[in-house]
């Protein structure tokens, strides 16, 4: 009967494994194995069959010897040498911590593949792993670290240009109702058409309320940079800080301010006013939207916008309103002024011209008054003398021109209804008192 070997499978590794009682019980595992009859097989198979038996004896004693030798450390040495070998990885650059990984790693391999046969591998195996277990794990923490750490030591910006400190992007500032209702609506940059308004220094301003953000980035550390632009006659622009995360108070203060229509001097006291009762709209419209009432509103990215843009389009309302109003007056004034001047008839005063009775009724006082006047003007007319007493009367009627208050409010009435109307608002004018 012919009996085969055991095939070298995992199953056989796994009975390697297993603690031998003595060198006496190898020796009769070989023997056993030696003493099947040698005519079943050829020669070159008998030779390779036994050498497996001397082989897998050697590989024995070498493991044994191995677990006689080798001595477990106490667990706070092991903890001791994890937390070194963490510091020394990281303190490396990152190129030399990758390399320390894969060495380290594939040294854990080799380790792993030399001592496979041991009886000790598997808590070799654990013992590596405890330190090298994860190497990626390690090196994501370690990148993410040194990201962390290494970000203070680049030169943090201080100064940006124009183009850099304006937003790319407008579709977070605005709710999709709106960019989505009509695509005809949304201008080239991709906002509503109502930024866009036909107004005094508007697209100026407009600039200007844009460079209000709500937080800093990542590149400018802890502080806004400055804002740069070429040329002695550029306007001033300045970055403000206005987190979505901020209390009336504070949202009051940086509107009023801001640089917004700083060229219209406009006083404090409407600038005030304005602030107030655009946030007073914001929060009754957020409690309207999230039902219920906030000490500090957590406005979104378009309710914040809305709150800076319904200021802008009040003081640029204003602006503009105050701008024609100057011009209206002004012009008044000059239509005044010419109705008073109007050109009359060449005629000498009334005091001066000779009633029917002149001869009953002159007196000799007038005589002589008339007299020495000619007598000290004796190149000049009684006619000239008439026009320069007129053109001196028409000059200081010409320093007097003024309006009443009637007028002014009917003026400024009219400059707000053809701004409203031009600009499609439903305002109401202010009355006339």
């Amino acid at each position: 009967m012919f009996v085969s070997p055991p095939p070298a499978t995992s199953k056989n590794q796994v009975l390697q494994r297993r603690p031998l009682e003595s060198t006496n019980s190898n020796h009769g595992f070989a023997s056993s194995l030696q003493a099947i009859p040698e005519n079943t097989m050829s020669g070159s198979d008998n030779a390779s069959f036994q050498s497996l038996p001397l082989s897998m004896s050697s590989s024995q004693s070498t493991t044994s010897s191995r677990r006689e030798n080798f001595v477990n450390a106490p667990p706070e040495y092991t903890d001791r040498a994890r937390d070194e070998i963490k510091k020394r990885l990281l303190a490396s650059s990152p190129s030399r911590r990758s390399h320390h990984s894969s060495s380290m790693h594939s040294a854990s391999r080799r380790s792993s593949v030399a001592e496979s046969g041991s009886l000790l591998s598997d808590n070799a195996s654990s013992y590596q792993s405890s330190i090298f277990s994860a190497p990626s794990t390690v090196h994501t923490q370690l990148t993410n670290d040194s990201s962390f750490s290494e970000f203070p030591n680049h030169k943090l910006i201080t100064r940006v240009s124009l183009d850099e400190a304006l937003p790319k992007t407008f579709y977070d500032m605005y709710s999709p109702d709106i960019l989505l209702a009509d695509p005809s609506n949304i201008l080239c940059n991709g906002r509503p058409k109502f930024t866009k308004r036909e107004l005094l220094d508007w697209d100026l301003n407009d600039i200007r309320s844009l460079l209000i953000v709500e937080k800093l980035r990542p590149e400018w550390g802890n502080q806004l940079p400055e804002v740069i632009t070429v040329g002695d006659n550029m306007p001033q622009f300045r970055l403000q800080l206005l987190p979505l995360y901020s209390s009336d108070e504070t949202i009051i203060a940086t509107l009023v301010h801001s640089d917004l229509y700083m060229e219209a001097n406009l006083d404090y006291e409407f600038k005030l006013t304005s602030a107030k009762y655009t946030v007073a709209t914001a929060r009754k419209r957020h409690e309207h939207i999230t039902g219920r009432n906030e000490a500090v509103m957590n406005l979104s990215k378009p309710e914040w916008r809305n709150i800076i843009e319904n200021y802008l389009l009040n003081i640029a309302v204003e602006a503009q309103c105050r701008f024609d109003f100057k011009q209206r007056c002004s012009e008044y004034k000059k239509w005044k002024l010419q109705q008073s001047n109007l050109k009359r008839p060449d005629m000498p005063p009334p005091s001066i011209i000779p009633r029917k009775n002149s001869t009953e009724t002159k007196s000799l006082l007038k005589k002589a008054l008339l007299k020495n006047i000619q007598l000290k003007n004796p190149n000049n007319n009684l006619d000239e003398l008439m026009m320069r007493s007129s053109a001196a009367t028409n000059q200081q009627g010409k320093n007097k021109v003024s309006l009443s208050k009637e007028e002014k409010a009917t003026i400024w009435s009219q400059c707000q209804a053809q701004v409203y109307q031009r600009l499609g608002l439903d305002w109401q004018p202010d009355s006339v008192s």
